[in-house]
């Protein structure tokens, strides 16, 4: 549940990990959507701080981190990311920082629908069930290559 304003008697509050901000009733307690640490109400002087520093008030999906993940694990599965990375050869980039960066550009081709996502309409113990489809392979080659070199074909897949 994300608090975006507070409620009667509610308490500017932060979380003791990320610093992520939000609002506490009386005698609640919970867990950051972001990263679980727990949230506490903020002492005077970090109150009259965040009053007049913080930036303004975002709503924060607690889906879409997961939903990332979600995406990740389909296109990486049976090893499909890790063999890219090692395709590439990429002296300076972290397979970590590859992982970031390919589902980026994943969740790009999902919007422009040269790359497909097919999932179950319910969840379902089968991992084969939930797939990423490359629908122009050419075009994930290119602009993966891109992404990393910035040698691709600059334009040609403009809208």
């Amino acid at each position: 549940m994300t608090h975006t304003s507070p409620g009667p008697g509610a308490r500017r509050a932060i979380c003791d990990s990320c610093g992520a901000r939000s609002w506490l009733a009386p005698g609640e307690s919970r867990t950051c959507a972001e990263c679980g640490g727990p949230y506490r109400s903020m002492a005077l002087l970090e109150g009259l701080v965040d009053r007049w520093f913080a930036p303004p008030a975002q709503h924060i999906s607690e889906f879409y981190p997961r939903h990332l993940k979600l995406i990740e694990l389909m296109w990486t599965a049976e090893g499909r990311g890790r063999e890219m990375y090692l395709a590439l050869g990429l002296e300076k980039v972290s397979y970590s920082q590859f992982l970031t960066r390919a589902t980026r550009l994943v969740v790009r081709g999902l919007e422009e629908g040269w790359i497909m996502a097919d999932l179950p309409a319910a969840p379902t113990p089968d991992d084969s069930a939930y797939q990423i489809r490359f629908v122009d392979a050419d075009r994930w080659a290119d602009e993966l290559t891109d992404e990393f070199f910035g040698v691709g074909d600059q334009g040609v897949y403009s809208s």
